[in-house]
């Protein structure tokens, strides 16, 4: 089962914001499935990849931001049986933000879905409408 999985977010209000996928995991993965947590165990930590952490992400418009493709890595989660569970971006786009309160705090992920993103993502403009169909509806 896909672990990252792409979550509809709007920058801000105005009709013409323009439109940013959040990297998070799947509600069918393991990891949340209470049913599968003696199995699978709890989350224990969660560790960016070095090139995420070390990501310039600064200015209003963020040109700076890291570059990611749909297969770049962006945090291994690991849990208390050993399990670990690599997260990719699944999309193409500037990394605008990652969740560096989950290195702390990585019981967020699982208890908190707004505060419990991995990354947010801006798709390339020409590709948004074709990138965002792909993506499912946000948590509410």
């Amino acid at each position: 089962k896909p672990i990252a999985c792409k979550r509809k977010h709007e920058e801000s209000e105005e009709v013409d914001a323009p439109s940013l996928c959040t990297v998070g995991v799947a509600r069918e993965h393991p990891l949340l499935d209470l049913d599968k947590r003696e199995e699978i165990g709890s989350i224990t930590k969660i560790e960016f990849a070095p090139n995420v952490r070390s990501s310039v992400i600064a200015g209003k418009a963020k040109k700076q931001s890291m570059k990611v493709m749909a297969d770049t890595k962006i945090c291994t989660i690991y849990t208390s049986t050993g399990k670990e569970f690599v997260v990719r971006a699944a999309v193409r786009g500037l990394l605008m933000e990652w969740n560096s309160q989950l290195e702390e705090n990585p019981q967020l992920l699982t208890r908190n879905p707004h505060l419990g993103f991995l990354a947010i993502i801006k798709p390339p403009t020409d590709d948004d409408s074709k990138i965002l169909s792909d993506c499912v509806p946000a948590i509410n």
